[in-house]
């Protein structure tokens, strides 16, 4: 049959060639008289056919073959071109697989990579002789051969050697499908670079790629034998490779350019003089090009080209849109060496869709190999199932064979089904508090700007992101020092308007590098941002120091003789610039701050001003006093508060709070009436926090329980997401999505703080009869803020849910995760009880005294107003027992798998009582549905929801070691040290954490659980920590990319 009538979709081509040099052999005797290769000679060019491609390419292969004898893997660095071209595929037709080696290694990953392919033998042109002698020096039986530029006139008049087919084994069976034949390496911007092999399976696959699209959309001329194709890329990496042997299965041609990257004007002569009509080359290039053009280049080679393929990175919107604009065609492609080329933007040259991207595979039920699912906030993550053709050999990092891209895309709003790359899993930044940026679309923003050349946005285990900026010298040179200030500063506001607020760069946190000072990127223009920051490390610590630090003692001004009013004054304004809101805003100075919008970062910013003129400003100056009342009071007085004042202080106003909301119970509450028996009803559950961990598992065994009617859910944000948010916090945590797809579930917009709750007076009468439960699990963690934003925040909120949760007649059931941290303080052992009307038995921290309100609240409801309210007190939760999801931004993951980097993990005097998430859940809903008909009673209020079976923190680590964990115990203060030398360690990102905790003779005490168990038996199922489980929690943290058993 002939190789024109076969198909990639369904592999008949792959199955019919065999092999990459098989497929080279065969379409060159198909294309023999046509246009292989042009190359660059004396300013023209000169071309090479199909059949003199494979006849020099024999040839050489038959001079070379007493050097590869016995030879699993042969290397070769050069630069790219048509020597490369040759080199290649004479070497691949050896029969010994390919390593193709980067010029822009380094000598020790040079050595690396040898060492971990096993080559013998490394090809080299005489431009890295040197480097190439350097690395085998030390290597025991790897030799080198230097290749003397090709005489291509004289190599083409050499005829076929007439031994070839003794020489060369050009047979091939299915065997040999998939049989590596060529590696790949990665780039190595974090580490050495990684040998990929890939089969010669994959190699057909992915020189099919365009073959394939055209397949499945037959009115689309991507590729066809008129066409001549310049490429950017060198063949070394895996878009090079494909963009070059793509074109053997239509029998077009190839241009290569004398040296990569080539300069615009080389661009534009070569389109000329090849009449080209398709190019690919790395976005930098592009964004060269419209420059280029923009300065008076010729538009017309350019606009003569049906597609311009680039990928690698994002090109910047801006530019994409001015070259489709200017009838310039460019083409978004996405792929990585593990996976081959698998999306692309459609090509429809009719189609205004030049940058999302859609699964080329996909078209088809039995070729749906690429799966996005649900990550989190929205993200889509791409990975690639087992068994795909396109999957390069022993890559699987995912339970069942699969490979996990580690990319994360958003879907387009506009073009359901196409995907915008959004960025890396591991580019996120996880930031000291816990809060997570992903800096790749804030960084395609700022260098949307013509002013940037490249920027690296930091802030990994910070407090705040920072943005270190190259400015592009050429287009800054018309600008004076302020103007390019200014307008950099303007592409970071940009940034600012579209990533969340704990994301948002201040002014003092830009840095414009000195104009000697290059970022790091790799050769596809992306930043390297580890490196970046540690490059310019002390440039970086100073930024952050000056910024979280603020002035230390020196004031800029002398304030002794400012008045309250010029304080105040002084004070509004500040603030009012900083939140960018005008200062008749902050008419109410006993307003807190934080209720207009103040947050932890912008805080830092506030009190770098204050600092400013009144010189020693306590960090936590804002969080002490919040109103501009306060802050004039504090700064007036002479005296600073001592630590253990304030705390006291924190104490005393906890306790006050707790007698305000009791007191005002007194006057809101009547005392109620309990005869739920006589009047049974449904169980109508309302549950707020459901897109959190617990608060999923809880709607999930809700939703599983049909003893319950109905589970309304309060969620927060817009009304059109709140649905998809549930489905992507159930996705994420491997729960079963379609238990949501139900009339028995309702989702209802948060917020509590508005007249009935948010709803209309019709609908809030309406729940308020209908409901019977009611589980407020929804709590804002920020172990930074004070007792009285947390009243703002949660508790008069929550006090807004009781009021509609109570009926004068059987009120609905009450309950309330509550934490341990609201009676860590009480005593070494915490008993099944109400807490005493003391606030000194919380811990000394607005989180955990907030509950502590919340408590002595419920408990004076239950009581006093015979309002049945209930209380589960919440420990340590753990990934669940089945898929093992455990949150890898939490501190004990982090310490697991930065321990196991390290080797070491820390000894520590901890008791465990750590609950998996669904044993809380069961145990939680169970008390829900259990106490739905009791009548308001203080004997079983309160429940401990934590592991009843004690384990020590030996125990947990001989489970890891059972898992095949390798690590020495050492001492806690010497873990610390020996994390605090390695910032590329995951768990780096909480030492500030661990240096703390670790320092702290506090023990946590233990709680009781046997009236709870005796209560909800399930509780007492629940396992400990142990090697089957911590199993279940390495397997999904492999598939997410956060553990990975070979390092």
């Amino acid at each position: 049959m002939s190789s024109t009538n076969q198909n990639i979709l369904d592999q008949s081509s792959v199955n019919y060639y065999k092999s990459f040099v098989n497929f080279v052999s065969i379409q060159s005797k198909l294309h023999a008289d046509r246009v292989f290769a042009r190359y660059p000679f004396n300013n023209t060019f000169k071309t090479l056919t199909y059949s003199e491609v494979d006849r020099i390419t024999t040839n050489l292969a038959c001079e070379w073959s007493e050097k590869g004898k016995g030879v699993d893997v042969i290397s070769y660095i050069s630069d790219n071109g048509v020597d490369y071209l040759l080199t290649m595929i004479a070497l691949m037709k050896l029969r010994s697989v390919l390593l193709a080696v980067s010029p822009r290694n380094s000598e020790a990953a040079i050595v690396n990579l040898l060492e971990k392919t096993g080559s013998k033998i490394l090809f080299t042109s005489p431009k890295y002789e040197a480097i190439a002698k350097a690395s085998v020096a030390n290597l025991n039986g790897v030799s080198i051969e230097v290749l003397q530029p090709f005489d291509i006139n004289a190599l083409l008049n050499q005829p076929l050697n007439v031994q070839h087919k003794e020489i060369i084994n050009a047979e091939f069976d299915d065997t040999h499908l998939d049989s590596p034949a060529l590696i790949i390496h990665s780039s190595g911007s974090t580490n050495f670079p990684k040998p990929i092999f890939l089969s010669n399976r994959y190699l057909l696959n992915i020189c099919g790629i365009f073959k394939l699209y055209t397949e499945v959309n037959p009115h689309v001329d991507v590729l066809n034998q008129d066409d001549v194709f310049l490429t950017c890329i060198p063949m070394c990496h895996v878009f090079g490779f494909f963009c070059v042997f793509s074109v053997l299965y239509s029998g077009a041609s190839v241009v290569f350019v004398e040296k990569l990257p080539p300069s615009q004007k080389e661009i534009e002569f070569t389109l000329k003089q090849n009449n080209c009509t398709l190019m690919a080359a790395p976005p930098v290039i592009l964004e060269q090009m419209a420059s280029h053009l923009k300065e008076g280049g010729d538009f017309s080679p350019a606009q003569k080209l049906k597609y311009i393929f680039f990928a690698g990175a994002n090109l910047k919107h801006e530019t994409g849109e001015w070259l489709q604009k200017n009838n310039i065609n460019c083409r978004n492609l996405y792929g990585t060496t593990e996976i081959c080329a698998c999306l692309t933007s459609n090509l429809d040259p009719q189609c205004k869709n030049w940058y999302s991207l859609h699964p080329i595979w996909n078209n088809s039920e039995f070729n749906n190999h690429y799966v996005f699912e649900e990550a989190e906030e929205g993200y889509k993550h791409l990975y690639l199932r087992s068994g795909s053709p396109t999957m390069a050999l022993h890559v699987s990092n995912r339970e069942g064979g699969g490979y996990n891209t580690n990319d994360l895309f958003l879907e387009d709003p506009t073009l359901p089904g196409y995907y915008n790359y959004s960025g890396r899993r591991d580019d996120t930044l996880v930031m000291e508090n816990g809060e997570k940026t992903n800096p790749v679309p804030m960084e395609n923003t700022i260098r949307q700007s013509p002013m940037v050349k490249q920027v690296a946005v930091l802030g990994h285990a910070r407090q705040c992101t920072a943005a270190l900026v190259e400015v592009d010298m050429a287009y800054a040179m018309s600008f004076g020092p302020e103007d390019i200030i200014s307008v950099v500063h303007e592409a970071v506001e940009d940034a600012n308007k579209e990533c969340p607020s704990h994301s948002t760069i201040m002014p003092q946190m830009v840095k414009i590098l000195p104009f000697n000072i290059n970022l790091p990127s790799t050769d596809k223009g992306t930043v390297i941002r580890k490196k970046a920051e540690a490059m310019n490390i002390d440039l970086v610590e100073k930024l952050y120091k000056d910024f979280i630090e603020g002035p230390t003692s020196v004031s800029s001004g002398d304030v002794s003789s400012w008045s309250g009013e010029t304080t105040e004054s002084f004070l509004v304004k500040s603030t009012a610039d900083v939140l960018k809101l005008s200062e008749s805003a902050l008419s109410d100075y006993n307003k807190s701050v934080f209720d207009l919008g103040l947050n932890s970062l912008t805080a830092i910013q506030l009190r770098n001003i204050i600092a400013q003129q009144f010189g020693n400003v306590p960090q936590n100056f804002l969080f002490q006093n919040s109103t501009i009342s306060s802050m004039r009071e504090a700064l007036l007085s002479n005296s600073q508060v001592d630590a253990s004042e304030l705390i006291e202080k924190r104490y005393q106003q906890t306790q006050e709070l707790a007698k305000f909301y009791v007191e005002r119970a007194e006057v809101d509450f009547p005392v109620a009436k309990n005869d739920y028996e006589s009047t049974k009803k449904d169980k109508v559950v309302m549950l707020t926090g459901a897109t959190g961990s617990l608060g999923s598992f809880m709607l999930r065994d809700l939703l599983k329980d049909e003893t319950v009617k109905k589970v309304y859910c309060l969620v927060r944000g817009k009304e059109s997401t709140l649905q998809d948010r549930l489905v992507d916090a159930f996705k994420s945590r491997h729960l079963d999505s379609s238990l949501l797809d139900t009339e028995r579930l309702e989702v209802l917009p948060m917020r509590l703080s508005e007249p009935n709750i948010g709803l209309t007076k019709e609908r809030y009468d309406q729940l308020k009869e209908e409901v019977t439960i009611v589980q407020h699990c929804a709590w804002l963690l920020d172990f930074n803020m004070a007792i009285d934003h947390y009243d703002k925040e949660c508790i008069a909120p929550f006090y807004n849910l009781l009021k509609f949760a109570y009926r004068e007649a059987n009120p609905m059931h009450v309950h309330i995760i509550s934490s341990v941290s609201a009676s860590a303080a009480l005593g070494p052992e915490i008993e099944e009880k109400p807490l005493p009307f003391d606030s000194h038995v919380a811990m000394p921290m607005g989180y955990g005294q907030s509950k502590f309100v919340c408590e002595i609240l419920l408990n004076y409801l239950m009581t006093k107003k015979n309002f049945p309210c209930y209380i589960e007190r919440l420990g340590q939760v753990a990934g669940d027992t089945e898929n093992g999801v455990w949150n890898t931004s939490e501190q004990y993951p982090l310490l697991f798998i930065g321990g196991c980097l390290m080797q070491k993990m820390p000894n520590l005097p901890t008791v465990i009582d750590w609950i998996p998430v669904d044993y809380a859940s069961a145990a939680i809903v169970d008390i829900m549905l259990r106490t739905s008909q009791l009548p308001a009673s203080e004997e079983n209020s309160i429940y401990h929801i934590v592991n009843p079976r004690l384990e020590n923190w030996s125990d947990i680590l001989q489970a890891m070691k059972s898992c095949g964990l390798k690590f020495d115990a050492i001492n806690s203060i010497e873990w610390v040290e020996a994390l605090s030398k390695d910032d590329t360690n995951p768990a780096f990102r909480l030492m500030a954490f661990y240096e703390d905790s670790f320092k702290k003779d506090f023990k946590m005490p233990v709680w009781q659980t046997k009236n709870t168990c005796k209560f909800t038996p399930v509780l007492a199922k629940s396992p400990i920590i142990n090697s089957d489980l911590f199993e279940k929690y390495l397997n999904h943290w492999k598939s997410v990319g956060f553990y990975n058993p070979s390092n």
